[in-house]
Formats: C-alpha cells, structure tokens, sequence
C-alpha cells in the first residue's frame, strides 16, 4: 500500500512491479542456459550477483513508478541465474540417491527469501524508508558477491570418457558402458548410466585454489551458442518436460494471493498495519519447512521403492510425492478461499496459507527431482523451462488475477483453480504408468535428434 501512495498507482501496477520482473526472470533463463552449459556456471553467477547489486542500488534512489519498474526489471536479470541454474548444479555434485534432499533444501531455501522477505523488508521500510530496504539488499548482494568470487568455484567438468577411473574399484570400460546403454534401453531398467560415467575422470591435473578463482574456465563443450539456444528452446516441448513444467505450476499460485493480501488484510474485518500484513508470510514459511520436512524423506523412500522392485530403481518413484503435495496444496487453497468468503479469523488464513505452500513445495521438489533423474543429459535446459514456465505464468497473473478475484469473488476464484490444479495433477498418473516406457522410446529416439 505504501507503493500505491508514493507513487498514486493502482493495486494492479504495483503487482505489476512483480510481474515484469517474473517476466525478465523467465526471459533471462534461455541464455543464462546457453551460456552455463558453454562456458560454466562460475562466470554466469558473478555475472548475476553484480546486476543484482546494480538494480538494487538503482530501485533505492527511484523517484518515480517507471524508474522503480526498470530497476525491478533489471533485478529479474539478476535473479534469473539463481532461480533457473542452481538447481542444474545439483546433477554436477551429486549422484542419484542424494539428490532429493538437495532439491528439498535449494526450494525451502528459495521460498524462504520470498516468504520471510516480506516481514523483513517491511519492517525496514517502516523503520528506515523504502530507501533503506533496497540498500540492504544491494549491500548484502555485494557480500554474497564477495563469497561467491572467493568459495564457489566451476561445478561444470569436461569429463574425459577415455581416461581410467578415478575410483580404482571401477574396472568398467568404455565397450561396457556403451553396452549397458543398449541393455538398460531394451529392459527398459532405469539405473542411469551417466551416474557411472560421472565416475570417469576430469583431465588435467588438479587446480590451485587461485586458478579456481578464475571467472574464465574455458569452453565446455563444442556445441555453438545458436546451437545450445535452439535446444533450449526446442526442449520446451519435449513431451516429459512440458508436462511436468504445467504440473508444477501450483508454485505460481501462491503469488496470486500476494497480489490481494495487502487489500484484503488491510480492510474490514481485519484491519491489519502493513507489519501485521507482511507478517501473514510467517504462515507462508513456516509451510516451506514443512515441505522440506516431507521433502527430506524422498531419498529413503525412493530407496525403500527400489529394494521392493528387487533393487531396479525408476525416477518415477518419485511422483509418489505429488499426491502429498497435491493434497496439501488443494486443502489449503480451497480453505483460503472459503475462509475468505466467510471472513473468517485470520488465523484460518495463515493456516490455510501455510498449507498452500507446504503443497506448492512438496509437489515441485517431486517434479524436479523427478526429471533430473529422468533426463538427466537435459538437467540444465529442463530446470531452465520449469521456471521459465512458472514465471511467465505468474507474470500474466499480474494482469488477471486481481480483477478476477474483486469480480468473481473468493469462493469462485480458488474454487476454479483448486480444480484446475487437481485436474493437472491427473495427468501425472499415465506419466507414471508409461514413463518408463517414454524414457525407452527417448534412449532409442532423441527428441529432435537433440543429445
């Protein structure tokens, strides 16, 4: 509401102000895809952070709506890289079974920033002025600069398939591995075999630490930029990844209701202070631990899957995660809804809206943890669409949502897309009956001719 009398807008162009920067976040990630997969993500992260820094300085000093706009559309092609790539870091590090406790950990870590932000910020800007608010993060973005030049070296290797293991116990060969990729294509058994040429050795001998300082790391892979761009962009089609993309857009939602929870809260019966509002996002987070509570177990589980399917494990183990996130995520967006129309307590709201996130977060650490084991040879391009997807999706609710709720009401509004979600959530069941076949069908015809 603050923005709304600095700078005499509506409630719409001030959620627009999220909007566009969803939109720049969506935009950026093609090349920051192109870019990482050709030249590392060390640079790109720099890159990131110094703009980041810039935009925030920039939206400080802003006196008007269209400076403050440009300046949060300049923040969107810093946070691009953190939003779409950090995920794609995760393949780089870890093998199969100890992924999913990353994936749980990067998405409570992320929505943590969204959801304890809010209180954060507004206490600042209360105290201090909207000035300060944007100071701080431009200052802190500088030390995490400074962190990440000096502690976050190149993840991306050339892996030399030629040269011996650097586990001696490994005596596998190359004939063997290009073997087992017919075998497991043809039972169509899931143990991928890029976890095992992970295992091959990095040329070059080791790196001193100030040579891991440098930003420049040198080319990763023959491909041209136009030719890593068209894959990108090619990608977003591919059949698996473009469901998967839809299904787990319930983490778009929840930035619809922060389009409304200021005039909401801030009315009758509520009559909350701005403090009181932003503090509705404590429920929000406290729903992100959860998520990571439930997401922390999907290492164990999806182990616990593979020795009763007589140790073969199959990524699609785990979409058993998304009828929990389903579940939590309609319960509580369902009861948002009704709880609105009732005017209920807003306990009732916080509890509900905690649920919400819980879901949203519970059914994306399935999705992603999913394809980055289904399709691990697209793990950068497949996190890149996912959120690209989810931006540009949160991006148009920027223009429809708020206008949807005052004509339609809350009842009508959560009710449509409590369905809508769950009717998405449906179409996970025939990917999980066929997926293993759809990854055959993959292994034998690339998409696109695209490896």
């Amino acid at each position: 509401m603050e923005l709304v009398e600095r700078f005499h807008v509506s409630v719409n162009q001030v959620a627009q102000l999220t909007s566009y920067s969803l939109l720049v976040i969506a935009g950026c990630a093609y090349p920051y895809s192109v870019l990482s997969r050709k030249y590392g993500k060390r640079g790109p992260f720099l890159f990131a952070l110094a703009v980041l820094v810039a935009a925030d300085a920039w939206a400080g000093l802003a006196s008007s709506y269209h400076s403050m706009l440009g300046a949060r559309m300049l923040s969107g092609v810093g946070q691009s890289m953190f939003e779409a790539l950090s995920l794609g870091i995760i393949p780089d590090l870890f093998f199969v079974h100890e992924r999913g406790k990353r994936v749980a950990l990067f998405l409570f870590v992320s929505q943590s920033g969204v959801t304890l932000g809010q209180p954060i910020a507004t206490k600042i800007t209360t105290r201090f002025g909207l000035k300060w608010c944007f100071a701080g993060l431009a200052i802190s973005e500088a030390i995490m600069f400074i962190a990440t030049f000096f502690f976050f070296f190149e993840c991306t290797f050339m892996r030399d398939q030629n040269n011996q293991s650097t586990h001696p116990e490994d005596e596998t060969s190359m004939d063997m591995i290009t073997t087992s990729k017919q075998v497991m294509a043809d039972v169509a058994q899931d143990i991928h075999v890029e976890d095992i040429e992970q295992r091959v050795s990095i040329t070059g001998p080791p790196r001193t630490y100030i040579q891991k300082l440098h930003i420049y790391n040198g080319v990763f892979t023959d491909s041209s930029v136009f030719g890593l761009g068209w894959r990108s962009i090619c990608l977003s089609f591919h059949p698996t990844i473009f469901l998967v993309a839809i299904a787990a857009l319930p983490l778009s939602w929840p930035v619809g209701i922060s389009f409304i929870l200021s005039p909401i809260m801030h009315s009758e019966p509520y009559n909350f202070s701005t403090n009181g509002v932003a503090n509705m996002f404590i429920a929000a987070w406290l729903g992100t631990v959860g998520a990571f509570a439930i997401g922390a177990t999907v290492d164990w589980f999806v182990k616990f899957l593979a020795r009763r399917n007589g140790d073969i494990y199959e990524p699609e183990f785990r979409l058993w995660y998304m009828i929990p996130g389903w579940a939590f995520f309609f319960a509580g967006w369902l009861g948002f809804g009704f709880a609105l129309e009732a005017m209920s307590s807003w306990v009732a709201l916080a509890f509900c809206f905690a649920l919400i996130y819980t879901g949203a977060c519970v059914t994306n650490i399935s999705l992603v943890s999913y394809l980055l084991d289904a399709h691990e040879e697209y793990a950068v391009e497949s996190q890149v669409i996912l959120f690209a997807f989810k931006n540009l999706f949160a991006f148009g609710m920027g223009f429809f949502f708020v206008d949807w709720y005052y004509s339609s009401g809350p009842r009508v509004l959560f009710g449509v897309v409590g369905g809508v979600v769950t009717g998405i959530t449906l179409l996970i069941v025939p990917l999980y009956i066929g997926g293993k076949l759809l990854r055959v069908f993959w292994t034998k015809h690339w998409f696109l001719n695209l490896q």
